[in-house]
């Protein structure tokens, strides 16, 4: 199984918890930009991929797409720190910033690509990983500008984050739709495999009845008919030892014992 990530997606806990519940089967992670990922869902690039969108609009996906929702993630602003959003403690209001400029990483990427005819031409290849300084490369041009005191930019918390830089100040925005952030995958190839792992990725336990494929971790502990190994249980040293102890296998009256004699110090009735 493929699983596409995007930038400030942090699959790895998951795909921990796979390989350790499943490792008969692979699962490898490829980084790609947000750009073009329903596009590698339906080309079959990736089985399953991270998709994010704005709270307040409603996801493209279409009816050929499954989808799950994991969590939704703040907006947050990025400035210089010689800018007066550096002064506010944790957030800013959208009110308090609206009039500032503001750079577009999507249009700051168009923009150097009609200037460079060979950085479009890798740019609209989305089916082909990226890596280092390849990926997001409209987000880390704006944070450049940005750095710079010529304005701010709006990212996804952990976008910004993932590329922060000593010379940017993060801070959250109130008032404005945040992100969801979720899990697509195409309807015609949906499997037990691809169920289990949108289970692990919602936090579904090991050993759960729903799941509908063994893990490889079980299938070690069972015996090759296909049955599990039958517990032996310890002996109790205590009731094998009262079990023997002589005397003891019928009720009778021990030796020296006053059953029936009057107690000591009373006189018989007369």
């Amino acid at each position: 199984m493929r699983l596409g990530a995007i930038p400030g997606a942090t699959p790895d806990k998951w795909v921990t918890r796979w390989r350790e519940r499943y490792p008969d089967f692979a699962l490898s992670v490829d980084r790609f930009d947000e750009a073009g990922q329903l596009e590698r869902l339906r080309a079959g690039t990736v089985d399953v991929g991270y998709i994010r969108f704005r709270e307040d609009t409603q996801a493209p996906t279409g009816e050929d797409l499954h989808r799950v929702w994991l969590y939704r993630e703040a907006p947050v602003v990025c400035a210089s720190r010689d800018h007066w959003v550096a002064a506010a403690e944790t957030s800013v209001t959208w009110e308090e910033i609206a009039a500032e400029p503001f750079f577009d990483p999507a249009e700051m990427l168009q923009d150097a690509q009609s200037a460079d005819p060979e950085q479009t031409t890798a740019a609209e290849d989305v089916h082909t990983p990226k890596q280092g300084t390849d990926l997001a490369v409209g987000e880390r041009m704006a944070l450049e500008v940005v750095a710079s005191g010529a304005g701010l930019v709006v990212l996804p918390n952990s976008v910004a984050r993932m590329f922060a830089r000593r010379d940017i100040v993060i801070r959250e925005i109130e008032g404005i739709p945040g992100y969801d952030v979720g899990l697509a995958w195409l309807r015609e190839v949906d499997s037990p495999v691809i169920q289990e792992f949108i289970g692990v990725a919602r936090g579904r336990k090991p050993g759960s009845g729903r799941s509908e494929i063994s893990s490889g971790v079980e299938s070690k502990a069972t015996s090759k008919s296909g049955a599990k190994p039958e517990s032996k249980q310890k002996p109790n040293p205590k009731r094998a030892a009262a079990g023997a102890a002589p005397g003891r296998s019928r009720p009778g009256q021990k030796p020296g014992s006053r059953r029936g004699q009057p107690p000591r110090g009373r006189r018989r009735p007369r």
